[in-house]
């Protein structure tokens, strides 16, 4: 699968205060991507685009050489996209393991319903099965985090996109996540493109991509 941005234009409320212009790239399949930028500088807008959560003001995302718009955005969201928010955006009246079960259910994974596949990759990320069970309202920031992301994980989307996943994590489970992300872009085909302030963290991508001067530039 090829996710294609061409010729992206965009701005908030006045047009002469362009946020990007003419931005191109293109993610390919089995690859991990970073886009690190300063604060306020756009990075989480652009992922709100590829993950089919908004769309910009001019120019076109494709996947497969199709555009979302034609697509559908709702459809593209539920067909092409694991989306890891900065939020978590967990359903607050279930259990960690509850949140999954429903995840894999909606987006008809083919691992629903398989309770010891998804207890196991709790357990990798360092959610015992005590804490699966538990409502997430009474797990920690960091533990919440985990389970937004291995939610995101295990939903058969070809592309994954992460909004600062490592942001509430000490370094032991960053450092897990992004081998995470690895394993899913190298050994299972995805595009995984994460949104990180962190340069350290950017460095382990394949590619790691720059916005400034109201554009994209590849540095790795």
């Amino acid at each position: 699968m090829t996710l294609k941005i061409t010729n992206l234009t965009h701005w908030y409320t006045d047009a002469s205060q362009k946020l990007y212009e003419n931005v191109n790239l293109e993610f390919e399949d089995g690859k991990f991507y970073a886009i690190v930028g300063e604060s306020g500088s756009g990075k989480t807008t652009m992922l709100s685009f590829l993950a089919g959560l908004d769309i910009p003001r001019e120019g076109e995302i494709e996947v497969n050489g199709e555009s979302i718009r034609k697509i559908g955005l709702t459809k593209y969201r539920q067909k092409n996209v694991a989306t890891i928010f900065q939020a978590y955006n967990l359903l607050s009246t279930m259990t960690a393991y509850q949140n999954i079960e429903t995840a894999l259910a909606v987006t008809n994974s083919s691992h629903k319903g398989d309770k010891t596949y998804i207890l196991a990759a709790l357990a990798n990320i360092g959610i015992d099965a005590e804490l699966a069970n538990k409502n997430v309202q009474k797990l920690s920031g960091g533990e919440q985090q985990r389970v937004a992301i291995v939610r995101a994980l295990l939903v058969d989307a070809p592309v994954v996109a992460a909004d600062e996943p490592t942001g509430n994590l000490d370094h032991e489970n960053s450092k897990r996540i992004v081998e995470l992300f690895k394993e899913l872009a190298h050994t299972y085909g995805k595009t995984v493109i994460m949104i990180t302030h962190d340069r350290e963290t950017a460095k382990e991508a394949d590619v790691t991509i720059e916005l400034r001067n109201r554009g994209f530039h590849t540095i790795a």
